[in-house]
């Protein structure tokens, strides 16, 4: 029986150590839970903007109100919103917008497609909207850093609330976290990608990381 115990204690050990070398995921070099001022990891925020995005930044401001949040631009047509959790929370990183539009560039579908999914690997729900001159996608994938219980029970309820009719799928990169949270559901944590394309071309590109449940730390989601 000793044996028995150490042998699960050694188990659980071990996925305690896989959970905590899964690597975070990251839009613009920043990963999702990064605070606004203490470290992460041994990151700040403030050292990645210095160190690895001075380069491609054009300019950046916080604003306060109604929530603190980043505004950024940088170069290649990108912008990124970075939202950040109660201070009770630490000020963390609930959501991470980042918008890349493609006007005057040539690059298919697919291979977006194909970036998202070498990024972040394969997605776990997909939508779809294909129309003779226009089409949409939507890619979700979770968080690998999630126990697998928190894991199943999220694909359970997406399986019940990703089902988004052809206007929904139209007008999702628009759409705010009060409206997104009714298919990705109030615990969904992870990797969402809006891809538009027009003539096989990409016309528009959004990446967004976002923890729902760290959200409702400062944004009531689920009232009527």
């Amino acid at each position: 029986m000793k044996r028995l115990v150490l042998g699960v204690i050694a188990l659980l050990a071990a996925s305690a150590v896989a959970l905590a070398e899964e690597p975070r995921q990251r839009v613009m070099n920043i990963p999702l839970d990064m605070p606004l001022d203490d470290p992460l990891d041994g990151e700040y925020l403030e050292g990645i903007y210095q160190e690895k995005l001075h380069d491609v930044l054009k300019d950046s401001v916080l604003i306060e109100a109604p929530i603190p949040h980043i505004e950024s631009r940088f170069t290649e047509n990108r912008s990124l919103e970075l939202w950040f959790s109660s201070e009770e929370d630490g000020r963390r990183i609930f959501w991470a917008r980042l918008t890349q539009g493609f006007e005057g560039k040539t690059m298919q579908p697919e291979a977006a497609l194909a970036n998202f999914e070498a990024t972040f690997g394969k997605p776990d729900k997909v939508a779809e909207l294909k129309g003779d001159l226009s089409s949409v996608w939507i890619l979700l994938k979770l968080d690998p850093r999630l126990p697998e219980a928190r894991r199943a029970t999220i694909l359970k309820q997406l399986d019940l609330s990703f089902t988004p009719t052809p206007h929904q799928i139209g007008d999702f990169g628009l759409t705010d976290l009060r409206s997104r949270v009714k298919l990705l559901t109030p615990d969904f944590r992870g990797a969402v990608f809006y891809l538009t394309a027009f003539k096989g071309k990409i016309a528009s590109m959004q990446t967004d990381l976002i923890d729902m449940v760290r959200a409702q730390t400062v944004l009531n989601l689920t009232a009527p």
